[in-house]
């Protein structure tokens, strides 16, 4: 796996754990898009009380994940601030495959979740924009056959889908990109045999 520059990449059962509750998904990716942010930064941002974010900022403290980026003065008041490790957190998934695996499907649960909730949150807001150029919001799932040189495509474009959902912090407006692809596995036939070359 390709490490890009700015990149941390996990690979520790410990830290895949700490990214398998949603909570704790949505703090290290606003993070990572904000870089130095206080608890009342982040719950703003994220619509959820900031008592309840300390739990989980510990957490991803304890896992490496998440740092202590100092202090600043706010209304009088000193304000602790965090930052991620680095600008950008990838999961390295072929080494923790090769370990068991075990919570990564825990973690991509939890990304599909956020991706459900946050989809439902934005049909439910009246300038959500749905259509044109600066459409907000897009869910789709297609099933295709691929070659070796479809999928090398599709993966290149996955590649220029998601680099511009890395901007400049604090710039725009914060938008939450999902991504899942995945092959097929033939469904088996009452009997226990598979349908070879059938479509699911």
């Amino acid at each position: 796996m390709a490490k890009l520059p700015g990149t941390y990449v996990v690979r520790s059962k410990t830290q895949l754990a700490a990214l398998g509750s949603g909570v704790r998904q949505d703090l290290a990716d606003a993070l990572a898009q904000m870089g130095d942010a206080s608890v009342a930064e982040l719950a703003a941002t994220l619509g959820r009380p900031a008592d309840a974010l300390y739990y989980h900022l510990r957490i991803l403290k304890a896992a490496g994940l998440v740092a202590d980026a100092g202090h600043r003065l706010s209304g009088g008041r000193r304000e602790a601030l965090f930052r991620t490790v680095a600008p950008e957190l990838q999961i390295d998934s072929e080494a923790l495959r090769r370990d068991g695996g075990e919570g990564l499907v825990d973690v991509v649960g939890s990304m599909l979740r956020l991706g459900a909730r946050d989809y439902g949150r934005a049909l439910q807001d009246p300038d959500t924009a749905m259509s044109g150029p600066g459409r907000e919001l897009v869910a789709m799932r297609r099933t295709a056959w691929l070659t070796a040189d479809d999928l090398a495509g599709l993966n290149e474009a996955i590649g220029r889908l998601t680099a511009p959902a890395s901007g400049a912090p604090g710039r725009g407006r914060l938008y939450a990109v999902t991504v899942l692809l995945t092959p097929l596995q033939p469904r088996r036939r009452t009997g226990g045999k598979s349908r070879k070359g059938s479509r699911p």
